[in-house]
């Protein structure tokens, strides 16, 4: 969302400083401009009289359906920028249970090395999200042999990953999702086990 309300001040303070430019071209009569051809170039009497009309149909009780739509959709993109705005950033370290903080990548580290230790892993790349509360989302991929069981390899690493990073480092998983992608042993990190 940050980066979405970045682009949309950009645009804003650039059409603030065009808005300057044109203001000094016009207020000065450089270059050739008036003040009093402004509205002319601009068709504002146009929108002028397209916005009336709007408003009066308004206030009349009979507003054409496109009029609605726009409207409708004017209010459900404010509401939804709106509840993005108030939405708090999602933390950059994971939080412990002891109330100590642990970096994304010390826990990465740690996923994949936890999961290393499996004899049928051959490659283990993980991506962590920190949590608003405690703990954090972890999702591991792992590259095994084709033809292994692939149901007890995720148990195995499963099982391992909560006992080593909850119990012993104090690193809640909130979610944890393993991927398991059958590989030849010799386009791996780790070829022979």
């Amino acid at each position: 969302m940050r980066i979405f309300n970045r682009i949309l001040m950009i645009l804003l303070f650039a059409g603030l400083f065009l808005l300057g430019v044109f203001g000094v071209l016009y207020s000065f009569d450089l270059a050739g401009y008036r003040l009093a051809d402004l509205p002319g170039q601009l068709n504002l009497p146009g929108i002028y009289s397209g916005i009336e009309g709007a408003v009066t149909s308004l206030e009349e009780g009979n507003p054409p359906p496109a009029l609605i739509a726009v409207l409708i959709a004017v209010a459900l993109v404010g509401l939804i920028l709106l509840i993005a705005e108030l939405k708090p950033p999602a933390p950059r370290r994971v939080r412990l249970d002891g109330g100590t903080y642990a970096t994304r990548g010390a826990v990465r580290r740690e996923a994949e090395a936890v999961a290393m230790r499996d004899p049928d892993v051959l490659d283990a790349s993980a991506g962590v999200k920190a949590r608003r509360g405690r703990g954090a989302k972890v999702n591991l991929r792992l590259k095994v042999r084709r033809g292994e069981d692939l149901r007890a390899i995720r148990e195995r690493v499963r099982g391992q990953l909560q006992q080593d990073l909850q119990e012993s480092a104090g690193i809640r998983l909130r979610r944890l999702k393993i991927r398991l992608i059958e590989t030849d042993p010799r386009d791996a990190k780790v070829r022979v086990k």
